[in-house]
């Protein structure tokens, strides 16, 4: 008696399916899924550049910092060849004071680059906001028209919904739970019928073990443990 409420209750679930589906698969519906999709790539390339603008920031003030450092060095060094007496060692200063302004040149090219980046960055946030303006727009008409189909489907799904509620209260809570807990992962029919000989599942064609196999010959009602579906015994 269980198991034939629990059907009947999956025949008339059957019907609201159905109706989701047709929203679902609606041409209002779905414009409006691909505009808020599109909205979030949008976003989330407008962040990225925000992301990528800050780390070039950081790295700009790194490389400002050791550019300051080190011609503060050159100067020091500029300082002490007034007390040198020996030639060697003012050569040794000479190479050092080359090898700073090497360090120096290579930090100015990786500023241009990174400024060049940062503009790059400024420019794509400024895109990625232009275009989410125009898409907010968008969103509003798709909105409305998605709403239009909706209201329209949730109409004649309510007769079915009614006779749902109804059929709820004959049904245990545990069963029902599980019932809906299947259903929330978007797998319909949740209750199939297991193979003639009990040792598969119909909903996704694969091998049950041996102990729901028995389960099922005493007639009880298994998980199948591949696609989570209720299995029962038609027969």
């Amino acid at each position: 008696m269980e198991l034939q409420k629990i059907l009947d209750y999956q025949d008339i679930d059957k019907k609201v399916y159905a109706c989701e589906m047709e929203f679902k698969q609606s041409k209002p519906a779905q414009d409006y899924a691909k505009a808020m999709s599109l909205y979030k790539t949008k976003t989330e390339e407008m962040l990225k550049s925000i992301r990528d603008s800050e780390e070039v920031a950081v790295i700009c003030d790194r490389y400002k910092q050791t550019y300051k450092n080190i011609f503060e060095e050159m100067n020091g060094l500029n300082d002490v060849f007034d007390s040198f007496e020996e030639l060697k060692e003012i050569d040794k200063y000479e190479k050092k004071i080359a090898q700073f302004q090497k360090e120096l040149l290579n930090i100015e090219r990786e500023l241009t680059r990174l400024s060049k980046k940062m503009d790059e960055c400024i420019e794509i946030s400024k895109k990625s906001l232009e275009d989410l303006k125009k898409l907010e727009d968008i969103i509003k008409v798709r909105k409305i028209d998605m709403q239009k189909i909706k209201i329209a489907i949730e109409d004649k799904a309510k007769v079915y919904i009614a006779e749902l509620k109804k059929l709820q209260s004959e049904i245990p809570e545990n069963v029902l739970a599980k019932y809906n807990a299947i259903r929330k992962n978007k797998k319909m029919p949740v209750l199939v019928s297991s193979s003639e000989d009990f040792k598969s599942c119909l909903g996704c064609g694969m091998d049950i073990s041996s102990d729901l196999t028995i389960k099922l010959q005493n007639k009880q009602i298994v998980e199948c443990p591949n696609c989570g579906r209720l299995i029962f015994n038609k027969n």
